[in-house]
């Protein structure tokens, strides 16, 4: 979560930062923990948190780009830390699979960023068995058309879940056959 005294120094939204404001958004919605760079490890004390690393921070997806806005590939790597290994699994496959979901994805989308490659799920803890601190993770590529700068307030981050309860159609709809009958026999147990 970002606090007041951080948001005064935060630097600009836009390309990488955006990627871990956004991603820091998702963990805070879906994990309910907070989100942290590898090297500041040291300085938590709650579990479980989520730390980002980044493998690549960019490389241009083609030569031939015109004006202030190119597109790039860069890799991340995120890993969940709890002190069970369940926890630290659980809370990682439920982000993984965030990041898999369209209202998830949304966030990313409105500012120019789209997930890309997500390797499976993976335990990454290291001397374990000694170890307190369980490791769960997962590799992200993200693209990014650069160049691009936000406020917070530009941003939604609210998740619309809605679930279409019925749908109404015309008889005369052009060019299309409406069969009701399925939903008959799925709703009287029939196949």
């Amino acid at each position: 979560m970002i606090n007041t005294q951080m948001a005064d120094k935060l630097p600009e939204l836009k390309d990488q930062f955006l990627v871990q404001y956004i991603l820091g958004e998702i963990v805070n919605q879906v994990c309910n923990c907070e989100m942290i760079e590898q090297n500041s490890i040291d300085e938590m004390e709650d579990y479980p948190f989520v730390t980002i690393n980044w493998i690549d921070p960019g490389t241009l997806t083609t030569a031939d780009w015109l004006g202030e806005h190119k597109q790039y590939l860069c890799s991340l790597q995120i890993d969940v830390h709890a002190t069970q290994s369940i926890e630290a699994l659980q809370l990682s496959e439920k982000l993984f699979n965030a990041l898999h979901e369209d209202a998830y994805r949304r966030f990313f989308k409105q500012a120019h960023i789209l997930p890309e490659s997500i390797t499976n799920t993976s335990n990454r803890t290291a001397l374990s068995g000694i170890n307190y601190d369980q490791d769960f993770g997962f590799d992200c590529s993200f693209s990014i058309v650069s160049g691009y700068v936000y406020q917070p307030q530009d941003l939604n981050f609210d998740v619309d879940e809605s679930v279409i309860e019925s749908v109404e159609a015309k008889s005369k709809a052009v060019g299309s056959t409406i069969n009701s009958d399925i939903n008959v026999k799925n709703q009287q147990g029939g196949n």
